[in-house]
């Protein structure tokens, strides 16, 4: 009895999976208005010796932005006569187009977004001096933030799935990372300004040809800058090659016809 309990423990030992974790940093600084593309090593199975069982994205980050503020009217504004909300929003796409997914008809690239920055916006004006972008009648606002997003995924779900997959491979995985924006804008005081058809407002405050000249306060984004790094941790289990345990069996079996 006791011979062949110690054949049966000495081929359960290899089989035993071993848990541990793999990272990787990547730093990134790029543009909203052009986003930018950032690149990871992909997970390696050693050929099936390994396998991918989770995964776990850190974003240490900061957002940035920077808004332009003018008015065209023929009388100054008031801190709290107007205000506009502005702010931006990552999104990270985890593939490009060359790698043959999306449009085809394949399976679309998982899209997760890491956070963003947003503010509230108001300050005097002076009536319009007729120059574009410079004046008493501008206002340029901005705005900060840092945050750290970390969040694990696994195949208990269809975004985890993929990320898994599209992360598991011998060679790099291509990213692509871009935001949305937004600016909104109201009058908490308005100051009912009449155009004159006569004395039509300064400047192309609208590229429309289609609209007639009005007035108003208009908003734009200078800047929108995100950066920071991205840490990757790969949560997988080792799993010994079948060859192993037959070797291990095998010396177990020849150890057993010496003993008899």
């Amino acid at each position: 009895m006791k011979k062949y309990i110690t054949v049966a423990l000495m081929a359960a030992i290899p089989t035993i999976a071993n848990a541990d974790t793999q990272t990787q940093t990547v730093d990134f600084d790029y543009s909203a208005f052009t986003g930018g593309n950032i690149s990871f090593d992909q997970f390696d199975s050693m050929g099936g010796t390994r396998e991918l069982t989770g995964l776990r994205l850190t974003y240490d980050q900061t957002f940035d932005l920077e808004v332009l503020v003018e008015s065209n009217g023929p009388t100054s504004l008031s801190a709290g006569d107007w205000d506009i909300e502005a702010g931006f929003y990552s999104l990270h796409q985890f593939g490009v187009v060359t790698d043959g997914r999306g449009g085809d008809g394949g399976p679309t690239f998982p899209l997760i977004g890491s956070g963003g920055v947003f503010d509230v916006f108001t300050a005097d004006l002076g009536a319009s001096d007729g120059y574009n972008g410079t004046g008493p009648d501008t206002f340029i606002g901005s705005a900060s933030f840092n945050s750290v997003f970390m969040m694990d995924y696994d195949r208990s779900t269809t975004l985890g799935g993929n990320l898994l997959d599209v992360f598991s491979g011998e060679g790099v995985l291509d990213t692509y990372i871009g935001g949305i924006s937004e600016i909104l804008g109201q009058w908490h005081n308005d100051p009912m300004w009449v155009v004159d058809p006569n004395n039509p407002p300064e400047g192309p405050w609208d590229d429309n040809p289609f609209i007639d000249p009005y007035y108003g306060f208009f908003a734009t984004f200078l800047t929108m800058q995100h950066s920071g790094s991205i840490e990757v941790a790969f949560e997988y289990t080792t799993v010994p090659a079948p060859g192993g345990t037959a070797l291990l069996l095998g010396a177990g079996l020849v150890g057993l016809r010496r003993r008899r």
